[in-house]
């Protein structure tokens, strides 16, 4: 059967668009939406992509940059990026971008909120605004309440990055329950590696 030339346009087009690269079998990419956003996250299709930004340094001075444990402390979830892809795509929590802000705004997963890990370090009235969007309540004896704390995953910029570990330590510390705390090791570096999108934020001023 002879096709079309119409039709054998359409299908070239179709091929032409389809990705080559998925993220998992059948799966293309995954669509999340956040701040009245919907963002389309797939791997990059060119297969000739390398990194050459700052997350393909592989030698980084210590301290500070540390290899991280793959468990940052037993009972808190280590995730892989198709964990993190399940986590956001179905709402399944609040996802945390712990690094500093200047790390945040040059470059982000899509949904991601930044809470800087150093916000969590002391008692300031930014910990405690900080608190309270996750759930805490402060109990009048000065003491937080968690009971109804939101289900978080926070990552950071990679597995040599302590930013991320160094919050949820702190988030500890203050009594927040390890059952709803996730943990992204890979962060920006594996994600970027993997030619996931990412996203220049709209960061207030």
């Amino acid at each position: 059967m002879r096709l079309s030339y119409l039709t054998t346009l359409v299908l070239s087009t179709l091929i032409a668009n389809a990705n080559v690269v998925e993220i998992t079998e059948g799966v293309p990419y995954v669509e999340v939406e956040a701040n009245g956003k919907t963002y389309k996250i797939e791997r990059v299709q060119e297969p000739d992509t390398y990194l050459t930004n700052t997350f393909a340094l592989t030698s980084r001075p210590s301290p500070p940059f540390f290899i991280e444990p793959f468990i940052v402390s037993e009972g808190i979830e280590t995730f892989g990026e198709l964990e993190v892809l399940d986590f956001i795509s179905k709402k399944k929590g609040l996802f945390i971008d712990a690094r500093l802000p200047n790390w945040y705004a040059k470059s982000a997963i899509p949904t991601a909120v930044n809470m800087p890990f150093k916000v969590f370090l002391s008692d300031t009235p930014e910990r405690e605004a900080a608190l309270k969007v996750l759930g805490g309540e402060l109990t009048k004896n000065g003491e937080w309440n968690f009971s109804n704390a939101q289900t978080i995953l926070l990552y950071c910029n990679g597995a040599w990055c302590g930013q991320s570990p160094t919050a949820i330590h702190a988030l500890m510390e203050l009594g927040y329950p390890k059952s709803k705390m996730k943990y992204y090791r890979g962060g920006m570096q594996s994600w970027q590696l993997l030619g996931l999108t990412t996203i220049v934020p709209e960061v207030k001023k």
